[in-house]
């Protein structure tokens, strides 16, 4: 399927004994060639039968595309992840092959089926699987990392296309769980090698979701909490202490500790520690700091925020439903202009299209749900007499909430520009209300009523335990008003229909 039968097919015609695959994206230095006799000596055995030839050296990339604000994020992010994770994943034997630089012996990747798995839609990721089938095989094979020899690499430089991106990676680490290849170095690896070989893949992309949709739930527990405090002393249904801590002062000594000042220091600084120090490795001080007070100054915690909740939702998107498929970015200048909810062509129609459809059940919803929590939380006094204690917790709210609301409008060019404003309040109006709504019921059929697989498909989501535990809650609710009002009156079947109200 696409690149990798490319790659299979050729691999028994090309010459030689070692090859390299690289991207389109990719280029070469002089220099660099200079040093191809080191790289060849790194397959040299000392013997005969010695298993020395048995290897993939990886190497890392030296992206050239770090001008603007989403492209330096994404160079940042692609130099710690070829250089200083890198290194530290082949110390513990979690290296696995990302295809690109990375020079492999032919003859034992022909063994293996290739140098790339190309099953549709299962091997997304269809590089990783030349590792993950080199190292099952055994016999003394290794995986090694050399920082010497380097290749040129071109990212991704817009907003759109880096989380296309990222969303073609999530969506193939999803289909990496189902696969033999991992069940097998499950079992088979020992235990310090597999929890590496967990973190540095699936479980950074499963780490993502659990982030995104934690802040969610932990505002939820928060809510409901305050809703059966005890300030109502006149409810016997509720049994509390005369005297007792309010729920609002319990929840606030709890956020105290979870999201103390300290602790969001210490998350951040280390987010962005691999960064600063190979910057500061290669560049320098000055340099290292210089790039990320830089990044910060452009709102670089938005960016990645709101990439980590389309990372997540990619990743459980595939896990329930399938259906993963290669994302052309098309790696296009970062000065084009994406509409809000679509353009309006020559001809005067609406091409549907823009930001809001792009990311409405990715992030808009989701951030919407979470400001519509925050207020409701507001209102029950959860934020009451609780001093500088909330500190943590509401700035980490309100991160997530302008991130899932307004980052993909804060990294737009010409977002705000007047004469693209009023062309994108246009292309909405005619959008909900153009012959009835067809645009709109058009969209909202094919894309946000996709069908479902089933009840197995149905548990897996996390509105169904939701919704679970609200009919608990409406009968946990129901028995103890029933039992109040059979305590104060005795005529209580004429007035049990109020009951049923929630």
């Amino acid at each position: 399927d696409g690149k990798g039968d490319n790659q299979n097919t050729a691999i028994p015609y090309a010459r030689g004994t070692y090859v390299q695959c690289i991207d389109a994206n990719q280029g070469a230095y002089f220099e660099q060639m200079l040093l191809l006799p080191c790289v060849l000596a790194e397959f040299r055995s000392r013997r005969p039968g010695d298993g020395g030839g048995k290897k993939i050296i990886g190497f890392p990339e030296h992206i050239t595309s770090d001008f603007g604000s989403i492209g330096d994020f994404a160079a940042s992010a692609e130099l710690a992840f070829g250089t200083i994770l890198q290194r530290a994943y082949c110390l513990l034997g979690a290296r696995m092959h990302y295809g690109h630089p990375d020079i492999m012996n032919k003859e034992f990747m022909m063994q293996q089926g290739g140098v790339s798995k190309a099953t549709k839609t299962l091997n997304l990721s269809e590089d990783i699987f030349a590792g993950m089938d080199f190292v099952l095989r055994g016999g003394g094979r290794t995986i090694k990392h050399r920082e010497y020899f380097h290749l040129a690499k071109g990212r991704d430089l817009g907003f759109n296309t880096v989380l296309a991106f990222f969303s073609k990676l999530s969506s193939g680490a999803g289909e990496q769980l189902l696969t033999r290849q991992t069940m097998r170095l499950g079992q088979l690896l020992p235990l310090p090698e597999f929890l590496s070989f967990y973190y540095a893949h699936m479980g950074h992309y499963l780490t993502q979701w659990a982030v995104s949709w934690g802040l969610p739930v932990l505002t939820i527990v928060w809510l409901l909490i305050l809703l059966n405090g005890c300030e109502d002393l006149n409810d016997v249904s509720i049994k509390c202490i005369v005297g007792g801590q309010s729920a609002a002062s319990v929840m606030a000594e709890a956020w105290q500790y979870i999201y103390s000042g300290n602790l969001l220091i210490v998350f951040l600084v280390a987010q962005m520690a691999p960064v600063f120090f190979e910057t500061w490795m290669q560049d320098g001080i000055v340099m290292s700091l210089t790039r990320l007070v830089k990044q910060i100054l452009t709102l670089s915690p938005i960016m990645f925020i709101f990439q980590a909740k389309v990372i997540g939702f990619y990743t459980m998107n595939e896990l329930k439903y399938g259906g993963a498929s290669y994302v052309a970015t098309g790696r296009g200048l970062p000065t084009e202009r994406r509409p809000f909810i679509g353009a309006i062509g020559e001809g005067g129609e609406l091409i549907p299209g823009g930001l809001y459809l792009d990311y409405a059940r990715l992030t808009y919803y989701d951030g919407a749900c979470l400001l519509v929590l925050i207020i409701l939380v507001s209102v029950a006094g959860g934020m009451e007499h609780t001093g500088p204690q909330l500190v943590g917790i509401i700035v980490s709210l309100g991160l997530v909430t302008i991130s899932w609301l307004l980052a993909p409008f804060v990294f737009n060019p010409y977002q705000f520009r007047p004469y693209c404003w009023m062309m994108d309040l246009k292309a909405w109006v005619r959008f909900f209300l153009e012959d009835g709504g067809k645009h709109w019921k058009k969209w909202y059929m094919q894309d946000q009523l996709k069908p479902r697989r089933g009840f197995r498909a149905t548990v897996l989501e996390f509105g169904f335990f939701i919704e679970l535990f609200w009919v608990l809650c409406c009968f946990a609710s129901l028995n103890a008003r029933t039992a109040l009002l059979c305590q104060v009156s005795t005529a209580w079947r004429v007035w049990y229909w109020l009951l049923l109200m929630p």
